[in-house]
């Protein structure tokens, strides 16, 4: 028997693979506007209904500013309030800012090893280190999610952190085996692949790892690598991996604060950051696919493009509120709305005519506390679906893409999308030396 989800993972129109991202916290005092922010966020996906319209909350390391647990216990706090809640978290280079992640330690023992965090320990390997090779925990583990394979992965632990000499990102020799053997194997399995790690595979220090992490996600087709560490949100598309960073918390010049919801359903990946300060509801069309975040080459199937018999496709759309939408409905370019109905406790779906030529789709969801005017609870999503040419199915699939130059990196980013929360002025402390 399939797993759950595992249906949409493969294309069988099951539940998708839902998780909520939200940023480097970089936690300082219990008074500061991040800690604030930390609070409403979780306030807010704690009121989501149906609760199981997602998987899990993932926070990308940097949790605390100087990595001590003090700062920890902010995020301990704002946890108690919501005891049901998933968590994933990986730790960022911050906590291990001052060299020693002991208190990091004791927060993934806590909430990590907890049913909530998934139950899982921290793995104990003889790593070099600056002085000499000693026993060093590394946060690192693997579960499957609603289908997915999801990898959770510390560049952090391996790394010579210490000020003076580099906070510098390493996945060290056993974790890069274990991720070869997990990629492989999902690989094999026919099981889709998401990662999740603080930032970039090309900014790990040593460039053999770099390039051997880069290419074991391309030759994988690994379909989501979920990132913080840039401080602004960022989308890159290699064509066959989507690479997401989603905006800080804690310290930024990227708009709103928020969270990024990305979703893997069937063979489409998609992604969209959902801005705190906006009333609900949240949409996102989770099939088809938009042409920059398709598979290449893109075909019917792969696209999520695929007519029945009187020539429609498919759409779906998660829908994120705190109450049951009024309406939900669909349209192709500016044709009729089309009606959308819930199918489960993630997905709307509706099918509709795609003529040959249409360019654009859209799914808009009404909350009932609409008033018939303004942009407040009422939200809409667009996409662009691949181009495919005629008679797709009986001509001869075009040639896969080259593997890119600089794999794993932000090489071929899309750039600014701003109905998706994208800005594209990569304004950070890693990218563009911002104070931070």
């Amino acid at each position: 028997m399939a797993a759950p989800g595992e249906s949409a993972a493969r294309g069988g129109g099951g539940e998708p693979f839902v998780v909520l991202h939200v940023g480097d916290l970089h936690l300082t005092g219990r008074g500061e506007a991040n800690a604030r922010d930390l609070a409403a966020i979780l306030d807010q996906i704690a009121g989501l209904a149906p609760r199981a319209a997602f998987d899990f909350v993932y926070l990308p390391g940097d949790i605390a500013e100087d990595g001590t647990a003090r700062q920890y216990a902010i995020l301990r706090a704002a946890l108690a309030r919501h005891p049901d809640l998933p968590i994933r978290l990986i730790p960022g280079d911050h906590d291990r800012q001052h060299g020693s992640i002991d208190a990091f330690h004791d927060l993934f023992r806590a909430v990590a090893g907890s049913p909530r965090g998934g139950g899982h320990a921290a793995v104990l390997n003889r790593l070099p280190q600056p002085e000499a090779e000693r026993e060093v925990a590394q946060f690192y583990s693997a579960e499957t999610v609603s289908g997915v394979r999801c990898l959770f992965v510390d560049v952090v632990s391996a790394g010579f952190g210490r000020k003076g000499i580099g906070l510098d990102f390493r996945l060290g020799r056993p974790q890069a085996l274990w991720l070869s053997e997990e990629i492989t194997a999902a690989a094999a399995a026919g099981r889709p692949c998401a990662i999740f790690m603080h930032a970039y595979p090309d900014d790990l220090r040593e460039p053999d790892e770099r390039l051997d992490v880069a290419g074991l996600i391309w030759n994988g087709r690994v379909r989501l690598v979920e990132m913080g560490h840039t401080h602004y949100n960022e989308l890159a598309h290699d064509g066959r991996s989507l690479y997401a960073a989603a905006r800080s918390v804690g310290q930024n010049e990227d708009g709103s604060v928020g969270y990024a919801v990305a979703v893997i359903d069937g063979p489409v990946t998609s992604w969209r950051f959902r801005a705190l300060d906006r009333a609900p509801p949240f949409v996102l069309i989770t099939s088809p696919a938009d042409r920059r975040l398709a598979a290449r080459p893109a075909s019917e199937e792969t696209a999520g493009l695929v007519r029945d018999a009187r020539g429609r496709i498919r759409v779906r759309a998660l829908v994120l509120s705190d109450r049951e939408p009024a309406s939900c409905h669909c349209r192709a370019d500016r044709g009729a709305w089309t009606p959308m109905a819930r199918v489960s406790a993630r997905c709307f779906e509706g099918w509709i005519a795609w003529p040959a030529g249409a360019r654009n789709l859209q799914v808009e969801a009404v909350d009932p506390r609409w008033p018939g005017h303004g942009p407040d609870f009422v939200d809409t999503d667009a996409i662009e679906p691949p181009p495919l040419p005629a008679g797709t199915r009986d001509t001869a699939p075009p040639e896969e893409p080259a593997l890119p130059l600089r794999p794993g990196s932000d090489a071929f980013r899309i750039g600014p999308w701003l109905a998706k929360g994208v800005r594209g002025d990569q304004l950070g402390p890693n990218r563009a030396g911002r104070k931070w």
